[in-house]
């Protein structure tokens, strides 16, 4: 699959703000790991790298892909599945050209549960998508216009871990967790260990019900 298209800037950095972070530390003592400006200026220096391992663990971003023009493989069948190519949610499709002619809008429908387009009876390629290799494109909306709630706590959970493995002096090389690349090293037998756990734990389990393994942009 070879995409082009208008990705939104809102979501570029982070998905989750300092201040989400933060709050995920209300109920430790934090009195003596500086002003409220240092942990905000720690936690904002989180949000790219964790951000980034949101992505990378899921397989793909939380944005949202607007007029975006996807060329696919012609399936041989009149219907074209967008959700094994990790183009989920769809919002709208736009147009739908086949050998570099675009159809009319009476000859293929769209079905938004399904993240389908169907060709309609009469359509001028015939009953079917013709075979071939990126033959087919599509200009679509897809993504989402706002980052699901799980997954903004998901990266400050993953930040707040971060912060609490360095602010707490529990750095090191003992005993890490993992979301995908990304690994939070703490001691294991550090008064916040299960805490660091719990919070990389809950981030894995957000993180996993997104993953499309099947994903690809170009």
């Amino acid at each position: 699959m070879v995409a082009s298209g208008v990705f939104t800037t809102a979501n570029l950095v982070s998905y989750c703000s300092a201040e989400d972070v933060l709050a995920l530390l209300g109920g430790y003592d934090t009195g003596d790991w500086g002003s409220e400006e240092k942990l905000l200026a720690e936690a904002t220096a989180l949000l790219a790298p964790t951000k980034s391992a949101i992505d990378s663990a899921a397989g793909r971003d939380f944005m949202l892909h607007a007029g975006e023009t996807v060329a696919l493989d012609g399936s041989g069948s009149r219907v074209l599945l967008l959700a094994p190519l990790g183009l989920t949610p769809v919002v709208e499709v736009h147009t739908v050209a086949v050998d570099g002619r675009e159809l009319g809008e009476d000859e293929w429908l769209f079905y938004r549960d399904e993240a389908a387009v169907v060709l309609a009876i009469g359509a001028s390629p015939g009953r079917r998508f013709p075979r071939g290799r990126q033959n087919v494109e599509v200009t679509l909306d897809w993504g989402w216009e706002a980052t699901p709630p799980d997954i903004i706590s998901a990266q400050a959970k993953l930040a707040a871990a971060e912060l609490l493995s360095k602010w707490t002096g529990e750095g090191g090389e003992v005993e890490s967790v993992r979301l995908g690349d990304y690994a939070v090293r703490y001691g294991g037998s550090g008064g916040y260990a299960r805490s660091i756990r719990r919070l990389v734990a809950e981030a894995q389990e957000a993180v996993a019900r997104y993953r499309r393994i099947e994903f690809c942009a170009i």
